[in-house]
């Protein structure tokens, strides 16, 4: 994996922090990853929300039709 320097900006108490961590770089990358993780799982669960009205409105359609292929 290629790595990039980056500078940021942080609040003083959040710098201390980092500058006692052995290594801080991790520190930031797992942060940055974790951050991430939960904007995409937070982003698909207003996607699942926002097309919920059209998926009921689908099975609704195709309910009749699943019911007749049962018989």
């Amino acid at each position: 994996m290629t790595k990039t320097k980056l500078t940021v900006s942080l609040s003083e108490e959040l710098a201390q922090y980092l500058r006692s961590m052995p290594n801080a770089s991790s520190v930031v990358a797992e942060a940055v990853a974790e951050y991430r993780a939960r904007e995409l799982e937070h982003r698909l669960e207003e996607a699942y929300r926002e097309d919920a009205a059209e998926s009921e409105e689908l099975n609704g359609e195709w309910e009749g039709v699943d019911t007749e292929v049962a018989e």
